[in-house]
């Protein structure tokens, strides 16, 4: 995704909208996970985590949501790829496929997240209804 410029700008601008939304306190988009099933999703917290984050609000952060710091750094790398000229927006990109190939951080990352949302919903579901509500 990063590859693409136009994929990594969207999703850049998709994400600062809705963490904007919520930092102005205004009608972000609701979670459709949330909605249909009732149930938090495992990004529930995600904006108002890397809200308290951006405020330097660690430990607000991580109480919200652990993948908070994640987040922001990917959040910053789809600017990044987006916006920068070619030549260093290539060489990002083969720095992140590389470390990707050796390592499979994203989807340790992404297994890490779903059991990290088990946890919450098992361990801590009064938590989860209440980012649920907002």
């Amino acid at each position: 995704m990063l590859a693409r410029r136009s994929v990594a700008l969207v999703i850049s601008v998709v994400a600062i909208i809705q963490t904007a939304l919520v930092w102005a306190n205004l009608p972000a988009w609701p979670c459709p996970f949330a909605h249909v099933l009732g149930v938090a999703c495992p990004g529930c917290g995600l904006s108002r985590a890397t809200i308290a984050l951006v405020r330097g609000d660690w430990r607000t952060a991580l109480a919200l949501h652990a993948y908070a710091p994640f987040f922001l750094c990917a959040l910053i790398m789809f600017g990044c790829a987006a916006l920068l000229p070619a030549r260093p927006r290539d060489t990002l990109v083969a720095t992140v496929t590389a470390v990707e190939q050796r390592t499979g951080l994203t989807a340790l990352l992404l297994i890490g997240l779903i059991c990290y949302w088990l946890a919450r919903l098992l361990f801590a579901p009064n938590t989860m209804s209440r980012l649920v509500r907002g």
